[in-house]
């Protein structure tokens, strides 16, 4: 009877909690979620925790890497527009000059890289508060030199047979940061390849390194700059370094596309200028991410 009352008790426990504990975890499972919405709501109503992008996180700089031939990038970074932009700039691109014009090259080697934007802000009718940075190549490898080699084909930028001439094939091959600047460097000087190609080139070294490296970009590039800064001619400000580096985590955690290119024109050998036409503004808005029926002019205010 004694035992008879204890398998009762212990059949009737059994049963209570197969039916209560289902009952019991949902229950909490269910409570879990709730704090968690509410927790969100929270934060979305502090406006903390949870970033956004700010107008502020966009800027477009002109890179210039100096050299007896230098080269050029404008840097189109939009936060908002998840835009990481590269456009490269051919040495030979005519501008204003004194009193008539000048290739952009012969710009930047007699009155340097702010007279070279200007010049350019009147051709690209870039957009007010448009950058500058000129950096010497051996000040460029060693910042490059941390985030290691970089992989690159220049297949879509130069013919097979100006590769074969210039002893490389078309596949992709790893690249140190000071082999690939000697490169480029030659590139500028070998007259029978068009400069449309030499830019060309350059944009791919440029697309490659931002592509594979956007991860590291946040907290390395900016430093980077900081720390070597007493040897670069720029107008970055303490404010544009944050913005920099705000701007790059945003697109890094997005996983912006790079979008890279040369500027198109027309080569005239014998003037040895390149002229922008109907193409090249077509691509500067297309590098600004601004519609070809907005209008050229609205390029300038539309970043």
């Amino acid at each position: 009877m004694y035992s008879g009352g204890w398998k009762s008790f212990w059949t009737a426990l059994w049963t209570t909690l197969l039916v209560l504990t289902p009952l019991v975890g949902g229950t909490v499972l269910l409570g879990g979620y709730q704090a968690r919405q509410r927790a969100r709501a929270a934060e979305s109503q502090s406006g903390v925790p949870i970033a956004q992008p700010k107008a502020e996180d966009q800027m477009t700089l002109l890179v210039c890497v100096a050299g007896e031939k230098p080269g050029f990038v404008l840097v189109y970074l939009n936060a908002d527009q998840n835009s990481l932009n590269l456009l490269a700039l051919p040495g030979q691109l005519s501008v204003p000059f004194g009193e008539g014009e000048a290739t952009l090259q012969t710009c930047y080697n007699s009155a340097g890289p702010a007279r070279c934007l200007q010049a350019l802000t009147e051709v690209l009718e870039l957009p007010e508060g448009t950058r500058y940075l000129a950096i010497a190549p051996d000040t460029l490898s060693e910042i490059c030199e941390p985030f290691g080699s970089l992989r690159v084909s220049f297949s879509g930028a130069l013919t097979a047979q100006e590769l074969e001439t210039l002893g490389q094939s078309g596949a992709v091959q790893d690249w140190a940061p000071g082999p690939l600047h000697e490169f480029l460097a030659g590139l500028e000087e070998n007259e029978n390849i068009p400069p449309e190609r030499q830019a060309a080139a350059r944009a791919a070294v440029w697309d490659s390194f931002f592509r594979q490296k956007l991860e590291k970009l946040p907290a390395a590039l900016p430093d980077a700059l900081r720390s070597v800064s007493g040897s670069l001619l720029t107008d970055l400000t303490a404010g544009d370094y944050y913005i920099l580096a705000e701007t790059l985590e945003f697109l890094a955690n997005q996983a912006a596309p790079v979008e890279s290119s040369a500027l198109p024109g027309l080569w005239e050998a014998e003037s040895g200028y390149y002229t922008i036409d109907e193409r090249s503004r077509a691509a500067v808005q297309a590098f600004f991410n601004v519609s070809p029926s907005a209008g050229q002019s609205e390029s300038a205010s539309a970043p």
